[in-house]
């Protein structure tokens, strides 16, 4: 098998398939070959937003769902037409092309199954999706050589395999992509993908956008070191990251324990990483008026840990909720999900 074809299923391997491979896995000290990343997408963002005011947000998220319901109030004594946004977060293709990516769908353009709904009626947003590389766009120089923009297209690697020499050498002399893997091309540059459709805001009246989207999560295992007496690296990164506190730490410890009490460090939970851009919420005019969050860890017995300032009520086997008054947010959500790993693992 050549270095690309390795890379090719390293990369769109399911986490079922590497699951198979766990138990080859175990006795390395890290499992790093079997993360893939998380990235982080959130709210909508409008280019004119003086006089818009978001009088709620309702945010259920998930490892694998997020739904947003938000309500715009126009403050003004004037209509307002104006883009509104979503960007997705940006593809750095020389760091993905050889490390997975979180979960997607297979749609390369609208790798998270956006979708949003205005006071009621669906919308067709407009799609940009554009490379980029040290700040410049080179979208053009890829179409001219009919190369999809995103890597996670599962007809990438074909294109980069039969390159002519001279398409090759185009993109070589821009810096876009060497072969010292040996293998066809590698990519270098950024996938800047973002969805936009102009919104009417009524003065005096309220609009209520809906959207929804299938987070990229990051999946990994979660393995015994990371809550010991002496927790790894990796398990200092999760505690810091998640705001994992004693309780919970002490709920993860009971998971590896053995029957005779100790850590069983051939045991396995997995990881699922979940991000959410809530700062986003500070680009309009004031704080949230009314903020509600629902997070759903999706199985009763999954452990949930994330960082959040204020309270956070369990209000069903699943279910934590929180709400909050004249809202401003100040940090983003980053939300760690824990499962139990395979059988025997």
């Amino acid at each position: 098998m050549s270095l690309r074809e390795a890379n090719r299923l390293h990369r769109i391997a399911l986490l079922a398939g590497a699951l198979l491979l766990f138990a080859f896995q175990i006795a390395s000290p890290s499992f790093a070959d079997d993360s893939s990343a998380a990235l982080g997408a959130g709210g909508l963002v409008l280019t004119q937003a003086a006089d818009i005011r978001m009088a709620k947000e309702d945010l259920y998220l998930s490892p694998h769902q997020v739904r947003v319901r938000f309500e715009f109030a126009n403050d003004g004594a004037k209509d307002i037409d104006t883009i509104v946004a979503f960007p997705l977060p940006d593809i750095d293709t020389d760091k993905f092309y050889h490390e997975p990516i979180g979960t997607m769908t297979d749609d390369p353009v609208n790798f998270v199954g956006f979708s949003v709904v205005a006071d009621g009626q669906g919308v067709t947003p407009r799609i940009e999706q554009r490379a980029f590389y040290q700040g410049k766009d080179v979208t053009a120089i890829l179409d001219s050589a009919q190369i999809p923009v995103n890597v996670a297209s599962s007809k990438y690697d074909q294109f980069m395999l039969h390159l002519s020499p001279a398409r090759a050498k185009a993109l070589e002399s821009a810096g876009l992509a060497d072969h010292e893997g040996g293998d066809g091309e590698e990519p270098h540059w950024i996938v800047r993908t973002k969805f936009w459709w102009r919104q009417s805001f009524p003065a005096g009246k309220t609009v209520v956008l809906e959207h929804s989207y299938r987070p990229v999560t990051g999946q990994s295992f979660f393995v015994a070191q990371y809550v010991g007496p002496k927790p790894s690296e990796d398990g200092a990164y999760y505690v810091k990251n998640y705001c994992i506190d004693a309780a919970t730490r002490r709920s993860i410890a009971a998971r590896f324990e053995s029957n005779a009490g100790k850590l069983d460090e051939s045991r396995l939970l997995l990881a699922f990483a979940t991000d959410y851009i809530l700062m986003s919420g500070n680009n309009w005019k004031g704080p949230i008026g009314h903020f509600h969050l629902a997070i759903d860890k999706e199985k009763p017995d999954n452990i949930l840990s994330l960082c959040w300032d204020g309270d956070l009520k369990k209000t069903g086997a699943t279910m934590f909720e929180t709400t909050r008054d004249n809202f401003a947010p100040k940090q983003d959500i980053k939300l760690l999900v824990l499962q139990n790993g395979p059988p025997g693992g």
